[in-house]
């Protein structure tokens, strides 16, 4: 079931960036999130199952970034890059390090396991 965390007021809520996290691995899940976190106000939503995304997502016409616990061939597979697109989301993702050359190519992140704080904060974009 999805999960969604609100931080830091609504005046924040208006302008902080959405975060996607598909993981399966409650504890990696929370380490990402409060990484994002602590790199300013942000709204995050978290995922165990690639097929709650759709729905996590009806009513967020803007996504900053996902992280998805999938390799490259399994996000075009589901179309899952196309709706993320649609969102303006830059797709990062945590597993299948041997997909790295073909994600990246496609402008994707990739963060190779097992990441730090500083790590998950590098793969995106500086907050203006």
């Amino acid at each position: 079931m999805p999960s969604r965390t609100d931080n830091h007021g609504s005046t924040a809520q208006a302008v902080a960036p959405v975060f996607l996290v598909l993981e399966r691995d409650m504890l990696i899940a929370e380490d990402i999130v409060d990484s994002l976190r602590s790199d300013g106000p942000c709204r995050t939503i978290h995922v165990s199952d690639a097929a709650d995304i759709a729905i996590s997502l009806e009513q967020e016409p803007s996504i900053t970034a996902a992280f998805l616990q999938m390799r490259y061939g399994q996000v075009l597979a589901t179309g899952l890059h196309e709706l993320l697109s649609l969102r303006g989301a830059l797709i990062i993702l945590t597993v299948g390090e041997d997909d790295e050359t073909a994600a990246r190519d496609r402008g994707w992140g990739m963060l190779i396991r097992p990441f730090t704080d500083l790590m998950i904060r590098g793969a995106l974009p500086r907050r203006g």
